[in-house]
């Protein structure tokens, strides 16, 4: 039987690879920080039956969880979108974050990508730092995925197969589109435009040439018509048409590789 505190810190754009790890989990005991952040995760969950006590952040944060810890438990904190918007500040705010959590969990399983930080292996990081290992998305090859959309296809190599047959082209994975709204604004893409008298995201993408938007459909986020409306909120911010990735490019391997990785290592 597995013993102890598995942690799992998250981005809201990866929020669907988190469910898929959970909704896969029989044995754990469930907690997810109560967070603005963490909306669109809990309703999902909800909606899928998924069974999770919410934590209060305040108490989370002072301490006051009574965690058992001859017993298998799972606590997930998302974090605010548009860290990955500097790239200096998502690495140093997840190293703090990390500092923080080392009388709490056994393991953290970071369901980020590294948006910006190539060549950047927390891992590592974490073995000379931190008293709990730190697992990342990685690929066949052991490379860290860069992105979120390196998550979604399988890897680096995959992703950058993808981008030469898409170039100029905007990924959209289901959990973008859900929070397209809150992840554009974070993003801030439209500033510095104003200068140039652009004043939305249509005006910025034909600037750049983009014509089109490639639907990315991993098959564990929004389904059917809810899905496809997500994706045409999208579609009419940017004024991109739509266009379908190719059948068998979504792999699940980074997701389910991070997660049963980060549990091996709580032992027994």
């Amino acid at each position: 039987m597995v013993k102890g505190t598995l942690g799992i810190i998250g981005c809201p754009i990866l929020e669907d690879e988190v469910i898929y790890s959970l909704n896969n989990e029989k044995e754990a005991k469930v907690y997810v920080v109560d967070n603005d952040p963490s909306r669109s995760l809990i309703k999902k969950l909800e909606l899928k039956g998924i069974p999770f006590t919410p934590v209060d952040e305040w108490e989370f944060d002072n301490g006051f969880v009574d965690i058992d810890p001859d017993i298998f438990n799972i606590v997930v904190i998302m974090d605010k979108l548009g860290l990955h918007s500097q790239p200096k500040v998502l690495r140093e705010t997840l190293e703090e974050q990390l500092k923080q959590h080392q009388s709490r969990f056994n393991s953290v399983a970071l369901y980020y990508g590294m948006c910006g930080n190539a060549g950047w292996d927390v891992s590592k990081w974490a073995s000379e730092k931190l008293s709990f290992p730190v697992f990342v998305f990685r690929d066949r090859e052991e490379k860290v995925c860069d992105d979120c959309i390196g998550v979604a296809v399988g890897g680096c190599s995959q992703y950058y197969t993808l981008v030469k047959r898409h170039t100029g082209r905007l990924f959209v994975t289901p959990a973008i589109a859900d929070n397209w709204e809150s992840f554009s604004k974070e993003m801030d893409m439209l500033k510095g435009f104003d200068i140039l008298g652009i004043t939305n995201l249509a005006e910025m993408f034909d600037l750049f040439g983009y014509t089109h938007m490639v639907k990315i459909d991993t098959g564990i986020g929004s389904k059917g018509d809810e899905l496809e409306k997500g994706f045409e909120r999208v579609s009419e911010s940017t004024g991109l048409k739509m266009v379908t990735l190719e059948p068998g490019t979504v792999d699940m391997y980074p997701t389910e590789r991070i997660y049963r990785d980060a549990k091996n290592a709580l032992g027994q």
